[in-house]
């Protein structure tokens, strides 16, 4: 039996929430189906396409409610691109500033290679091109989402959580 893949979106969210993507994450990390593949918006007008890598699915998996507010200003604001100037939400190239994020985000892409590769359909040689970007919500204590984008096909893998 083979199921059908589709991209979750904004207007999907609006009508049914968080609940498809968590029944797609269940059935992926239980391996019945790829991973999931949200499509958002940009400041260029081009859809976006991001996934999350499997480490921080298994971490949602363990508590849900963690990925509820990262994933809604993900798909709602989308790539915002340049740096965020505070007070709003979404996905956000890392600023130079970002020290911390952008250790983090180079330490995870470390770990996670194979998947970054994989994912977003890149030779290694192409790794030196992706943009380290971020998740922005309203989070006290500076938490991010961080991941790493590419330009060429318009698609980020989220890595794992940071903070400033």
């Amino acid at each position: 039996m083979t199921t059908k893949e589709y991209y979750h979106t904004l207007e999907e969210y609006k009508r049914r929430g968080l609940e498809p993507f968590v029944e797609h994450v269940i059935d992926y990390l239980n391996g019945k189906r790829t991973t999931s593949v949200s499509k958002t918006s940009s400041f260029t007008s081009k859809p976006i396409l991001f996934t999350f890598s499997t480490s921080l699915l298994l971490s949602f998996g363990s508590d849900i409610h963690r990925v509820k507010k990262p994933y809604d200003v993900a798909i709602k604001y989308g790539y915002r691109g340049n740096n965020s100037k505070g007070g709003r939400n979404g996905i956000f190239n890392q600023r130079k500033g970002d020290r911390k994020l952008s250790k983090r985000t180079e330490s995870l892409g470390l770990t996670h290679e194979d998947e970054i590769l994989g994912d977003l359909n890149l030779k290694k040689e192409g790794l030196d091109s992706l943009k380290k970007v971020k998740i922005v919500w309203h989070m006290p204590n500076g938490e991010r989402i961080v991941g790493l984008y590419n330009g060429e096909n318009n698609r980020i893998i989220f890595l794992g959580f940071a903070e400033y």
